[in-house]
Parts: structure tokens; sequence; C-alpha cells
């Protein structure tokens, strides 16, 4: 499925839809798997949402600083294809880190604020708990 052709689809079906854009990670075995999601909310009327998943092979200084540095990175890439080829904004770019000083990701808030609409464990969080869900469920999404 090609995500662009799918947004434009879903925007001319529903003009007033809201688009979330999330990624989440984990570590198994030797190996990294990131899903991003793009969450496409109609009102009240319900969600639903498409996701990206990729596998990359850890490297011995692959870190979980980077791990959560490339989420955010893959969050951006994505919300850039959707806005530079259609005519769509997007309600949340949602980076699952926290902004609590003791925690690795609060390192990462910086770097990632200054985008617009950028959220931050806070409100719904609807695209990073879908990709967590696809994370934690690999069986039901291949």
């Amino acid at each position: 499925m090609n995500i662009v052709d799918h947004t434009l689809e879903q925007i001319e079906k529903f003009p007033h839809l809201k688009i979330y854009v999330g990624t989440d990670s984990q570590d198994r075995g030797v190996d990294t798997y990131y899903v991003t999601v793009v969450v496409y909310r109609y009102g009240r009327r319900g969600v639903h949402f498409v996701y990206l998943k990729d596998n990359v092979t850890r490297h011995r200084d692959f870190s979980q600083f980077t791990r959560l540095y490339d989420e955010g990175v893959r969050t951006l890439a994505t919300a850039d294809i959707l806005t530079t080829d259609l005519p769509v904004a997007i309600e949340a770019l949602e980076f699952d880190y926290a902004d609590i000083a003791k925690t690795l990701s609060s390192k990462l808030v910086g770097a990632f604020k200054g985008y617009p609409n950028a959220q931050f464990k806070s409100g719904e969080m609807m695209a990073t708990k879908a990709a967590d869900h696809v994370l934690r469920h690999p069986n039901l999404y291949k």
C-alpha cells in the first residue's frame, strides 16, 4: 500500500479527518524493530491506522538513546512525506518521550520540541500506542 495514495483517498472521503503520526521500537535479539503509524481520526466516528514496519540489525554501538532518536526521525520523515505530497495538516506528531529529567528520553525532548504539533507522552497518543500494539503482537500484524 502506498501511504500517500491511501491518505489522499481518506482525505477525499473524509475531508475533516485528523491525522496523527508516531513511531515506537523494540529490541528483539540482535534486531531493532520499528513501527511507524499514521492514524486517521474521523471525529467521533472512529479511527483506523496504517503502519510501516522496519527492522535493522543492531550494531555494538547502537544504544537505547540512538534507538529512541531514530523513532523521532522516522516520525518526522513520514510526516514530511505526507505533507510534501499532499495538502494535509498533521494534527499531531507523537513522540514517546517523557519530559522528566530522570528518563533517558527527556534528553530528546529538546531535539524534537520545535516541530509544529509535537506531543510528548501527553494526551491520547494514538499513533504511538498503535505502534506499540503492533510491536507487542507481531503475529497479528504481518
